[in-house]
């Protein structure tokens, strides 16, 4: 692996491989530092299942959308909302149970309350991403109950620069989306101080589909027939059937710029950053029209127009501010101190475009088209984190710490289904462990106090609809119905070991007992929710979630073969989930939280094997498998969980080329409750290579790869938009990247 791509973590500083003719083995990932574990602990030495993606790996699986990036991570997939959304699921689960991280802070968007609002992130200016499968509630808290996942991206500088100034950048482009985009990164400094910009750009129009994307098929009153749909779509490109081969209303535009500036001692450091992100991108299937009642004075012609299809597009931003600190040693039995502080505003309006299936789109369609009202959604979040590394006390060494989080919500439009609310949470946690010759044995725990209160009169939120049809919902929420304000206190705790049976193998174990408080928008939604189809009620009654989860891993690492095996059961009592009633609201079915007990079991398998090294070059070979089955106490399944997975790939490496082949394929899904549909299964076949070279003082790598080679109809079994969105055919994409 070359050093422009080997991105090495030691202690808390990020640092490039000097040695241009190694590559990036298996075994050393394993070595490489996990920032978001204390202590700078290894994948090999959390009893939690880790994983880490960094150097080649990352750089060739990077898409636009962090759950594009990370889907063929054992254990992850996307919640895929078209190709400007697509959130990871981790072991099935993900929404509020999921925390999306940027070196120990939330990303602080509203991607955890809708599938099609966007996670805050470029993948390409990620320098490692860490994946914590499982509970990591006590380290990041409530959110955290089925994973973490956390961005480092070197924005605030913690070690002295090495170079006066140093870079890099990518720049690629592709023939499904007519994708253009790219980023530049510096990093320099004197002295003392170091310095940090960055900046990222991308546009794609919409994407190429091998099938007929099927806008109305998960809504019968909606029902158009084939005709009808060719009609609709963009005149500029067919397939072999004579329909377009564009999906409509996918493209994505955004841009990010980031300012980061650090004082460093030699035993301490404080610095901050800045960072500016804007994103505009299409929902690729239609927005339903609630109905509304219609007096005799409506003719007919009135009422179709009203029942039209039609679409919208997101246009977000976000400015965020970020502070911190290390002291080390700063009293005694302390090791090392960190403070974080981050604030965020985001905002994102949600825009109809009228008539736009009759339009044929281009680069700037969505800013000419005749706009319909949106819904503005405006959060501010403050957030806290100070942290103690301790020195061993009687063999003992760990970590404890504070955490304090403050969000302001506010959405106003056809689309707040969650009223104004502030949700105020603190917590303390504690991390200790001690060896024991070949056991290394784990304790933590967490207390978390959360209060979310609604604001103004939110109960009081119109959304035109029939008085007495409502009173009729409030009162089957009873006693619940004018809660505006609820307070939770999780206790969570986990004990874990790890036994190394010899140098070669290990294996590891992990119980917790974790508590969730449920999210704003699972007790106080009252609306309709277009991203789901459906009008969500929540409830304000709902209890704690309580988690018993174990997770058992076994693991060989060695140069020539490297295996790991997790299985994993999670036992969830009142467990959070949208129940679909026989109700209709405005014209949509409506779903209600409700809890249940609930179970989740899975296995995932990696393996790879280094085949041999010759004159042709050095060959690898992976593979990998994983699984998850989830079940409500009634023996019914549970919607949108991940489908099995099985993959296979070959990596070869020849002097300054690397290339390999990537095959995966996603089974059936049919295990659903009584009201969703079969997915079908589908086979990706991926392939890519790249040649390094140097000029002058630089190191370039062009590369080109070709995804979904067989051009597949893909339709994700995850996402809400399986009826609506398949993924992008055959996608050629080449680009250069380097570094100076």
């Amino acid at each position: 692996m070359s050093s422009a791509l080997l991105t090495l973590v030691s202690g808390n500083a990020i640092a490039q491989s000097e040695d241009t003719n190694s590559t990036l083995h298996y075994s050393d990932v394993e070595e490489i530092v996990v920032r978001a574990l204390p202590l700078g602990r290894t994948r090999l030495q959390s009893a939690q299942p880790v994983d880490v993606m960094v150097g080649e790996t990352l750089a060739d699986r990077r898409g636009m959308t962090l759950g594009e990036t990370l889907q063929q991570q054992p254990g992850v997939q996307s919640s895929f909302y078209g190709a400007g959304s697509g959130r990871p699921i981790i072991r099935g689960l993900s929404g509020p149970r999921v925390r999306i991280l940027e070196d120990g802070l939330a990303t602080a968007d509203t991607s955890t309350q809708s599938d099609d609002h966007a996670v805050t992130v470029d993948p390409l200016l990620i320098d490692q991403i860490e994946i914590l499968r499982g509970p990591a509630t006590l380290l990041y808290g409530s959110a955290a109950s089925a994973g973490v996942v956390n961005i480092i991206d070197g924005r605030i500088p913690e070690q002295r620069a090495e170079e006066p100034l140093s870079g890099r950048f990518e720049i690629r482009g592709d023939n499904v989306a007519d994708e253009r985009s790219g980023v530049l990164r510096l990093d320099g400094g004197a002295g003392n101080i170091a310095w940090h910009l960055d900046g990222s750009w991308r546009e794609a129009d919409d994407y190429r589909i091998p099938g007929e994307a099927r806008f109305a098929g998960s809504h019968d009153d909606h029902d158009h027939e084939d005709d009808d749909h060719e009609d609709e779509h963009d005149e500029g490109e067919h397939n072999e059937n004579g329909s377009s081969n564009r999906l409509f209303n996918s493209f994505v535009e955004s841009q990010s710029g980031t300012a980061g500036l650090s004082w460093i001692g030699d035993n301490s450091f404080v610095g901050g950053s800045f960072r500016a992100f804007n994103s505009e991108y299409g929902i690729p299937a239609p927005h339903f029209h609630a109905e509304e009642e219609h007096d005799e004075a409506h003719d007919e012609d009135d009422h179709e127009a009203h029942a039209e299809e039609e679409f919208a597009y997101i246009d977000m931003e976000q400015r965020s501010w970020d502070i911190k600190a290390g002291l080390m040693s700063p009293l005694p039995g302390i090791r090392r101190a960190t403070v974080r502080v981050g604030y965020n505003d985001y905002t994102h309006s949600e825009i109809e475009l009228g008539g736009a299936l009759n339009d044929e789109h281009d680069d700037d369609d969505h800013a000419d088209h005749e706009h319909g009202d949106g819904t503005v959604f405006d959060v501010q979040t403050l957030q806290s984190r100070l942290s103690f590394e301790t020195t061993p006390v009687w063999g003992w060494e760990g970590a404890f710490g504070l955490q304090l989080e403050q969000e302001e919500f506010k959405a106003e439009g056809a689309e707040a289904f969650v009223p104004d609310n502030k949700t105020r949470s603190i917590g303390v946690f504690v991390l200790q462990e001690r060896q024991f010759d070949a056991l290394t044995l784990s304790l933590g725990a967490r207390v978390e106090n959360t209060k979310v209160h609604l604001q103004g009169d939110a109960h009081a939120v119109d959304h035109d609809h029939d008085e007495e049809q409502h009173d009729e919902h409030d009162d089957d929420h009873g006693a619940f119905a004018d809660i505006d304000s609820r307070t939770f206190r999780n206790v969570s705790a986990s004990i874990g070991g790890i036994y190394e049976f010899n140098d070669t193998w290990q294996t590891s174990v992990n119980f917790s007992r974790v508590q969730r408080a449920p999210s704003q928008t699972e007790l106080f939604a009252n609306g309709p929710h277009l991203a789901t189809f459906s009008y969500e009620e929540g409830n304000a009654g709902l209890r704690t979630e309580t988690a018993k989860a174990w997770d058992l891993t076994l693991h060989r690492h060695a140069d020539f073969f490297d295996f790991e095996i997790s299985v994993f059961r999670k036992d969830v009592a009142d467990f959070i989930y949208l129940a679909t009633t026989d109700e209709e609201e405005l014209g949509f079915p409506v779903r209600e939280a409700e809890q249940q007990d609930a179970e989740f079991t899975g296995m995932e398998v990696q393996g790879v094997w280094q085949l041999f090294t010759s004159d042709w070059g050095h060959f690898d070979l992976h593979a990998g498998y994983d699984r998850v089955h989830a079940k409500l106490a009634d023996n019914s399944y549970l919607p949108r969980i991940s489908p099995e997975r099985v993959s296979a790939g070959l990596d070869w490496h020849l002097a300054g080329w690397r290339g390999g082949l990537d095959v995966y394929r996603m089974m059936k899904q049919d295990k659903v409750p009584a009201l969703e549909t079969t997915t079908p299964g589908y086979t990706m076949v991926n392939l890519r290579i790249a040649y390094e070279f140097d000029i002058g003082n630089s190191t370039l790598e062009a590369f080109a790869q070709g995804r979904n080679l067989g051009n597949q109809e893909a339709r994700v079994a995850t996402s809400y938009l399986r009826d609506f969105a398949p993924l992008p055919g055959r996608n050629v994409i080449v680009g250069i990247r380097g570094r100076f």
